[in-house]
């Protein structure tokens, strides 16, 4: 007895993605790993911070800078690539929904390089701003403790690029072999 041939015969998806792009879906991954520590490193800091404060009487030094200047910008900027990658981010699809396929794909395309644009300036300007933070050696002193803060400032530009990148490789997808078929799955 055999098998139909649909159940034989493996389902028609899109090719997968050239290798660069799956280099960026591991970089991106391991970005959203390391963001997801820094929630965890974060929760934990501040906790030992009040346990440290209302117990002992004297709070870590540093807490808020840190806390400011590190943990929120990684849990901030590094998993955008990470939500567009699964098409995660909010969209609004009220009119776009009835027009045809081709210009759907054509307003997805130029709305993917539109944002490529965006975060492709904010990567440049957030990299500028780090380099003149690098050159003043930019810190913060709390409690009297001198914490450096100019190597956060390269954090912004990092996401914000893994975000540029994901843009323009989710447009040059799109425009090799359509959209992704599965709006839950990952595009690349």
């Amino acid at each position: 007895m055999s098998l139909p041939p649909e159940v034989c015969e493996p389902t028609a998806g899109p090719p997968p993605a050239p290798a660069p792009v799956r280099l960026l879906g591991w970089i991106v991954q391991g970005a959203t790993w390391l963001a997801a520590a820094a929630a965890v490193l974060m929760m934990v800091h501040i906790s030992v911070d009040v346990i440290s404060k209302y117990v002992f009487r004297t709070p870590l030094p540093g807490t808020i800078a840190i806390v400011s200047n590190y943990y929120m910008v990684l849990v901030a900027f590094l998993p955008l690539a990470f939500a567009e990658r699964r098409n995660g981010h909010i969209g609004v699809e009220v009119l776009t929904t009835r027009f045809p396929p081709h210009a759907q794909r054509a307003l997805n395309i130029v709305s993917l390089l539109f944002c490529a644009a965006v975060f492709g300036a904010l990567t440049w300007q957030s990299w500028i701003e780090a380099g003149r933070a690098l050159q003043i050696g930019a810190f913060e002193i709390e409690f009297d403790v001198k914490l450096l803060t100019w190597p956060a400032r390269y954090l912004l530009p990092l996401g914000a690029g893994l975000m540029t990148a994901a843009l323009l490789a989710k447009a040059a997808l799109a425009l090799l072999r359509g959209p992704a078929q599965d709006p839950e799955a990952p595009f690349f």
